[in-house]
């Protein structure tokens, strides 16, 4: 699991868990902030320990987009990764930063379809993070996507994963999984949802209480 945000305390609060892997950001959650992406992404780095922190390099053309990853990679630091839109240009810049930075992990992001995902193997990506409320949103069938994509990557040997994005609800989070995908990556609150059942929270208080009777 992935924590999806640029919050720095949304990031600590989780980030000590053994299975909370890193940090997957984009642009717009890094303007949430108010701050420089260069402050932003330092200040999740310090409290990242060995985890990997995905970067959104943008741009609307392959140079603009190889440009912005190189902004991002000229630190030097292992524990970066990048997020490239599976759109032509993205595609492009994909191919070209694989020529230079083969060791460099790429999630294929805004995916809305099996053949997305299908060239985003091909260029070399390691993950395709496919948007599951966007799809439903759009009358897409998210799960047959997923599951789609999961046979189709079996069938023909590609090693690339399926890394579960844009979530509204915990419900579509267990679906996407059993879907066929890899890996998720969520908003801090919709862990807070599942670390704090509220049945769940019922329940405890009334063994807590008759605890106390012991006590």
């Amino acid at each position: 699991m992935y924590l999806d945000t640029a919050n720095i305390d949304q990031i600590k609060k989780y980030i000590d868990y053994d299975w909370v892997k890193g940090v997957t950001t984009n642009p717009t959650l890094i303007a949430r902030e108010g701050k420089s992406r260069e402050e932003v992404l330092q200040s999740i780095l310090e409290v990242l320990g060995e985890r990997e922190l995905f970067i959104q390099a943008a741009g609307d053309t392959k140079e603009e987009i190889c440009a912005d990853a190189k902004k991002i990679l000229k630190q030097g630091d292992k524990r970066i990764k990048l997020k490239i839109a599976a759109n032509e240009a993205g595609f492009q810049a994909m191919k070209e930063i694989k020529e230079v930075h083969p060791e460099i992990g790429i999630i294929a992001t805004a995916i809305f379809s099996i053949e997305q995902c299908y060239i985003a193997a091909l260029a070399g990506c390691e993950w395709v993070a496919p948007y599951i409320d966007r799809m439903s949103n759009q009358g897409l069938d998210s799960e047959e996507i997923v599951s789609n994509t999961a046979q189709l990557y079996a069938n023909l040997g590609l090693n690339t994963k399926i890394l579960g994005a844009s979530f509204k609800n915990t419900s579509q989070i267990i679906h996407t999984m059993l879907a066929g995908a890899d890996s998720v990556t969520i908003a801090t609150n919709l862990l807070d949802t599942i670390m704090n059942n509220k049945l769940a929270a019922d329940s405890i208080a009334v063994f807590n209480g008759d605890a106390k009777k012991f006590g």
